[in-house]
Formats: structure tokens, sequence, C-alpha cells
């Protein structure tokens, strides 16, 4: 892995998810990476514009992706970067005082499409989003929780072989909450 990748707005990394398939993620804003849907098998890349290749979701992470995840940083030379803004809107968890998960529903925020608001800062768009009647923005939104290199590296290897994009801390949030279709 490696050693040392600086965080910088744009920045293309490749990140190893097992022996033989590799992914690509953009850092954008302060924490924020966008995955997409691509996969190598050595982690060499050449000739990728990802203004072409679908993303598969915006996740906040830790660094501690960029330590263990993290096999190099792509030149822009073959890989483009994608131009699209970072997303506005996000979900972010309400704490649950009722004992169990610690989080449970949560409210519909506006961090802007540069990535850099914070998320204690961000306009609520939408308060108490619930199951069933908030279903589809529960399902198009990220849930603005940090994400670790290991969960990270499972949701990718779950979506890369199975096609579905399985949110486990959603259904933790959410209770009920199932995805019902690949993405």
């Amino acid at each position: 892995m490696a050693k040392r990748i600086v965080w910088k707005h744009n920045n293309v990394v490749s990140l190893k998810l097992r022996e033989d398939l590799y992914s690509l993620g953009q850092m954008l804003g302060r924490a924020t990476m966008r995955f997409f849907n691509i996969t190598s098998g050595d982690g060499n890349w050449h000739n990728i514009d990802l203004n072409e290749v679908d993303p598969i979701f915006t996740l906040f992470i830790g660094n501690i992706v960029l330590h263990n995840l993290a096999d190099k940083k792509v030149s822009d030379k073959d890989v483009k970067p994608s131009t699209a803004s970072c997303e506005p809107y996000w979900i972010k968890p309400k704490l649950n005082f009722d004992g169990g998960y610690p989080f449970k529903g949560g409210n519909l925020i506006d961090i802007g499409t540069e990535g850099n608001i914070c998320t204690t800062e961000g306009r609520v768009v939408q308060e108490d989003l619930s199951l069933p009647a908030d279903k589809e923005i529960i399902e198009t939104y990220q849930l603005t929780n940090m994400w670790g290199d290991v969960h990270v590296r499972d949701r990718l290897l779950h979506f890369f072989d199975t096609g579905k994009d399985d949110d486990f801390l959603k259904k933790k949030v959410f209770p009920g909450y199932v995805t019902e279709h690949p993405v």
C-alpha cells in the first residue's frame, strides 16, 4: 500500500480491494470521495475519463481509507477526473437515546456543491425521514457518517461481486430499509 498520499481536491487514487481487484476513487471537498463503477485486475489505469464512468456513491471517509486502500495516486494524463460537483444533499442521522444503535432516522441536509460545509452547518431540507414515507429519499442520498477502510472495502466488494449497492449502515439507521434493485 502507498505510504503517503496527500489529500487534494480532484486527485484520483487507485484502490486495492483485493489481490486481483482495483477500482478508482476521486477526492472531493475536505473529506469526501466518489467511487466509480470501474475495475482493473492489476491497478494500472490508462486513457480513462471519469466523466464517462458511472459513479457508484460518494462518502465521507477517514484518512484510514487512503492509508489502507489507496494503492497509488493516478496521474491526470492516465485518468481524467470527473468534473461533476460534490453531491449537495446528504442524510444526517439523528442520535438515538432509546438504546440500541446510536443513530436512528435522520434529516436531509444541504451542504452545498463544494463539499466544504461542515455537516453540522448544513441547511435542513427535510426533517425526520422515515420509512416507508421517505424511502425514495433514503435510497437516493448517502449518510453523513464517516466511513473507514474496512467498511468501504466491504461495500465496494459487495457491489462488484453482486452488482448491488448494499448500504448496511442505512439498514441500522433506518430499520426495515432494504435495497430492492441493483444500481
